[in-house]
């Protein structure tokens, strides 16, 4: 008996451009997640409207931000220019000590 392979409808005519790929290719690679449809645009969505939390700038335009891929109840360090995603930043220590740091200062 062979298993039946699903197809999520949001995935027809859907595909991945070209400039993202070292982003999903380094998400996988860094967390082990490979994103479904819909999870980049709310990825990006919560980016350019703030609900991303800001963690550190890297230059003058580049930062971490923090992101939650709901999904997976997962949170992720991506470097963005608060427009577009570039990589995967790996999970660190130090980063998730300065996340909640923040979360503490927020509810102070």
């Amino acid at each position: 008996m062979t298993k039946k392979t699903y197809f999520n409808p949001r995935w027809d005519g859907a595909s991945i451009p070209k400039r993202h790929w070292h982003f999903h290719r380094q998400l996988l690679i860094r967390y082990r997640i490979v994103l479904g449809p819909g999870d980049f645009s709310e990825m990006l969505h919560d980016i350019r409207h703030g609900y991303a939390k800001l963690i550190e700038m890297r230059t003058k335009k580049m930062a971490i931000y923090s992101v939650r891929i709901y999904r997976f109840d997962e949170r992720i360090y991506v470097l963005s220019d608060g427009r577009d995603v570039f990589t995967a930043w790996p999970p660190s220590k130090r980063l998730n000590e300065k996340r909640r740091a923040l979360r503490l200062d927020a509810d102070d």
